[in-house]
């Protein structure tokens, strides 16, 4: 397996690792969210995407947490993390968001996966878990 992506393309499915922002945002500019949509992707224990559930309509900040679900109940018995992105036109993080992060950091780590970022795209790309003070969970597996 590739411990890298050329900043060329994007990480492939299965093949290359997501261990970065950079290659998190590359796959999800594969097929941006541009409604009010939220975004899953399902890692392995080597960070590799296998899965990427696509939600429309996600306006209720609480939709996240119904993502996530979906995104733990359908994926591969081995999934290791969880990667989201929710589309926020006009919008963007709001303070209740760090409720949020810290309550789908939670749901995560009751089924055995972390959850490594969860970006809003609004008028820029904003992180829930800042405003909860947590750290990046950039760092490799």
């Amino acid at each position: 397996m590739s411990d890298s992506c050329s900043a060329s393309r994007a990480p492939r499915g299965g093949v290359d690792p997501i261990r970065t922002e950079a290659d998190a945002l590359a796959v999800l500019a594969l097929g941006a969210p541009y409604g009010h949509d939220t975004v899953g992707i399902v890692l392995d224990d080597e960070r590799c995407g296998h899965t990427i559930h696509v939600v429309t309509g996600t306006t209720d900040p609480d939709a996240v947490f119904r993502v996530i679900e979906l995104c733990l109940g359908a994926t591969m018995p081995d999934a290791h993390g969880l990667l989201l992105a929710s589309s926020r036109p006009g919008g963007g993080v709001v303070p209740s968001d760090r409720f949020r992060w810290v309550e789908a950091a939670m749901q995560c780590d009751d089924a055995g996966v972390e959850l490594v970022e969860w970006f809003v795209f609004g008028s820029g790309i904003e992180y829930p878990r800042e405003l909860a003070g947590d750290p990046p969970r950039w760092n490799p597996w």
